[in-house]
């Protein structure tokens, strides 16, 4: 009887593997039949009996499950996981970790194949949406499984992924990968002049900037007609104090592009850096031409003659005279009106440009005795201001 009790056991048991197998079996079935709902189902079932833990063609069906779940076109299917990629990738590990006799090398091998492009366009599509850090993680993945010991036979060195792995970096402000990745890029020759100027970028940021300089002049060196390179020496000039370096660079750019009117309005600032408002005016003239939307521009030029004016008041009000002071105020405000056609110009481009507002509300209430309708402009003005705080 013991005996018989015991075969009982055996075969209870045995069904019992076999039930939770055929699970498997059916996630398999259900995935070919593209019932992704039904195949999620039995294989999360399936894989959590003890039995089926260490076996494994169910981490490897898992996986199969989990990738078809994000590579669904089906939005139905695409809500039934949250990460389904990285679950399918975790699941493929395992069962090369379970493999014994090697069964699993060469279907795993194929589904990660398949998970390069995955994984390529979800870093893609994450980094159009702007997270970042999540596009970082994705090309990472790639690196990851193109460095697989299943691809030696036929390693790939994948340059684009690389450098985008590093523009990822940058813009999620982890600036130790970014700058891994961009030397990377230029050791392959990959990139051009914006993996140098990317690469100062982010070691200034990071507060490396000798070695930044060298980068910004070895990518000069080696491209010294990219507009791209040249912007980042001019800003960085700029930025620096040495503007006559910057302008130099510019001229350099400006030769290139003679048609880019931002080159023209970063002259523009120059000029002002060193005290050459005349010149200054120029470069802003013709950035508009060029440009004419822009506000910048139109906005540096109105404070170029906001502080002519500015400066002639403070030389009336040295005037003790007070016949020729009340002459001399007239010129200045005379002056005033002239300015609030630049930034009234702003405001027909950007709306809401709040520096503009600011400025013709100081300057229509310096007016409001000279003319009445610089009063109610005032009113207008204000109550715009006071909506926006």
């Amino acid at each position: 009887m013991r005996k018989l009790s015991l075969i009982l056991v055996m075969i209870l048991s045995v069904s019992a593997v076999f039930a939770q197998k055929s699970k498997v079996t059916g996630a398999q079935n259900f995935l070919t039949s593209g019932k992704l709902d039904k195949a999620k189902a039995a294989i999360d079932e399936g894989i959590k009996h003890e039995k089926c833990v260490n076996y494994p063609k169910a981490y490897l069906v898992k996986g199969k499950v989990y990738q078809g779940i994000f590579e669904s076109p089906l939005p139905a299917y695409k809500d039934l996981a949250k990460n389904p990629l990285d679950v399918a990738f975790a699941a493929y590990i395992k069962a090369l970790e379970l493999d014994e006799k090697g069964k699993m090398v060469k279907p795993v091998k194929a589904q990660m194949t398949n998970m390069i492009p995955d994984y390529t366009n979800e870093a893609v599509n994450l980094y159009n949406e702007g997270d970042h850090a999540g596009a970082l993680a994705a090309f990472e993945k790639v690196l990851e499984i193109e460095a697989m010991d299943m691809f030696k036979d036929n390693p790939v060195v994948d340059t684009a992924v690389i450098f985008n792995a590093g523009m990822a970096a940058q813009k999620a402000e982890k600036y130790d990968k970014a700058i891994k990745y961009y030397k990377q890029s230029i050791d392959y020759n990959y990139g051009g002049a914006k993996a140098y100027a990317n690469l100062a970028n982010v070691l200034k940021t990071s507060g490396n900037e000798a070695e930044a300089v060298k980068y910004l002049h070895k990518g000069f060196e080696l491209f010294p007609n990219d507009s791209w390179m040249l912007v980042e020496l001019i800003n960085y000039y700029m930025l620096g104090g040495e503007p006559q370096k910057a302008a130099d660079y510019l001229d350099k750019a400006i030769a290139l592009d003679p048609n880019n009117g931002s080159f023209y309005r970063a002259k523009g600032t120059l000029y002002e850096k060193t005290k050459e408002p005349a010149k200054a005016e120029e470069m802003y003239i013709k950035a508009l031409e060029l440009t004419p939307d822009d506000y910048t521009s139109q906005y540096n030029l109105g404070l170029l003659k906001l502080n002519a004016a500015i400066a002639k008041h403070k030389e009336a009000n040295e005037i003790m005279d007070a016949k020729k002071y009340n002459e001399a105020i007239k010129v200045v405000y005379a002056e005033y009106e002239k300015v609030i056609p630049y930034f009234e110009k702003v405001l027909e481009m950007q709306p809401d440009e709040k520096n503009s507002l600011i400025t013709l509300k100081e300057l229509y209430f310096k007016l409001r005795n000279e003319n009445e309708a610089y009063l109610e402009k005032y009113n207008e003005v204000k109550a715009k201001l006071d909506g926006m705080e």
